[in-house]
């Protein structure tokens, strides 16, 4: 079997952010020895592995999906990146739960010998937000950062377009299939990462922008990143959530201060109080890394880059990003009907296109992600609101169960509220 093909098959049997990846790849060796070894081999390496995943990987469905997914890649321009051979992001089979495989659009390889900063923010950033990730971001990139971001609505586009405005490497990591622009407004600027910058993806081609797929693509915006910025966020941002990878991945994180009565300013006012570093100015970021980059120094920014001008928002809407000013409200439950767009015009042939997982809700999907533990811990939890107490009470240890929440929160499944209250998405 195509060493390619085989890897996509162990993607697509194991899902994204797998935490069996890794330990399969370590009794099995590589991936075409794993499809081989039949369910007695695998059920003695990992007896509590499920019945879904383990016919699937024993299974001909995810290896003739994953034909097609190779051959559709091949006929699209898509790279097909694996931990095993050229272009697999440094460093990045290193974390607990690394992707089988990255889809790619753009130029390759990624930048070296030059940090690489990650941007994140609020989707509704307000002026000010606006203001602040567009100029950190053309520092960065102008002193030769790679900046790398989600290229979702809000601070991320703002980044990526910023970084493509300073002449630099912007990579973008995305939450859907590489054939599925999201949010469509972004189509310009997908286009034009995907030719002066980088695309990246786990997910197969016609996976749908899934609420669930986000935290599970923002553990990899850390991972790619020497630094982590979190521009503006309120208290729920989904950008803490990658602020939090970073911690647990050993990133170093910096966080812009903001208006204490601004709303948007909670989670990252939140987030210097509990050690986070200051990030008033590129220099700032580029200042902790001076001893790895030597040759990196903050560039001198023009004066409109400098000052967040009408021309400025007009450079946005060139790459199609929306603005303070004109962004449109979105409707987060027409996602898939109205806010995406395939970056693809021509019809793709049905027998040689991968099929595009049917959604399932929330829980189903990321609990097949969860270790046993993990799952057996979120089979406790009530519906509704409650607190670490539900846990201790039925006798487990306080700081298991406080781990075990943060790492459900990171799944995207659990939200934290004020008063140490949580609550089941």
């Amino acid at each position: 079997m195509d060493h390619e093909i085989s890897w996509v098959a162990v993607s697509l049997a194991l899902g994204p952010r797998s935490h069996l990846l890794k330990p399969l790849l370590r009794r099995f060796g590589t991936p075409e020895a794993l499809l081989a070894a039949g369910r007695e081999a695998i059920l003695a390496e990992i007896p509590d592995i499920g019945k879904g995943t383990l016919s699937s990987l024993c299974g001909e469905d995810a290896q003739q999906m994953a034909s097609r997914t190779v051959y559709w890649c091949h006929q699209n321009g898509v790279r097909i990146l694996v931990p095993d051979r050229e272009y697999y992001p440094t460093g990045l089979w290193e974390i607990a739960e690394p992707p089988a495989v990255l889809y790619c659009k753009g130029k390759l390889p990624l930048p070296t010998g030059v940090p690489s900063v990650g941007i994140v923010g609020t989707r509704r950033t307000d002026a000010y937000g606006e203001r602040v990730a567009y100029k950190l971001s053309f520092e960065l990139a102008a002193a030769g950062a790679t900046v790398i971001s989600g290229m979702a609505q809000g601070a991320d586009g703002i980044a990526a377009a910023a970084a493509l405005d300073a002449g630099g490497h912007t990579v973008a990591v995305l939450g859907c299939g590489i054939d599925v622009i999201y949010p469509r407004q972004h189509e310009r600027l997908f286009r034009e990462i995907a030719t002066f910058g980088t695309v990246l993806t786990e997910f197969t081609p016609g996976t749908r922008p899934n609420g669930w797929n986000f935290p599970v693509r923002n553990r990899l915006i850390s991972a790619l990143s020497d630094a982590l910025v979190v521009t503006e966020a309120a208290e729920d941002s989904g950008s803490l959530i990658t602020a939090r990878y970073a911690l647990l991945q050993g990133k170093t994180l910096f966080a812009v201060p903001g208006d204490v009565d601004n709303p948007r300013s909670v989670g990252t006012n939140g987030l210097i109080r509990s050690g986070a570093l200051m990030a008033l100015s590129a220099e700032d970021v580029l200042a902790h890394f001076r001893f790895l980059y030597p040759q990196i120094q903050a560039a001198r920014v023009p004066a409109e880059a400098m000052q967040y001008t009408e021309a400025t928002r007009e450079k946005l809407r060139a790459h199609g990003v929306p603005t303070v000013l004109d962004r449109e409200e979105q409707k987060p439950a027409q996602i898939e009907k109205t806010d995406t767009v395939s970056a693809h015009s021509a019809q793709k042939p049905a027998e040689q296109t991968p099929a595009a997982s049917t959604p399932t809700p929330v829980s189903e999907e990321v609990l097949q992600l969860l270790d046993p533990r993990q799952r057996e811990l979120y089979g406790m939890l009530p519906e509704g609101t409650f607190s670490l107490d539900h846990l201790t009470a039925k006798g487990i240890p306080s700081g298991e169960a406080a781990a075990a929440l943060t790492v459900l929160e990171l799944y995207g499944i659990l939200q934290s509220c004020p008063g140490g209250i949580y609550r089941k998405l």
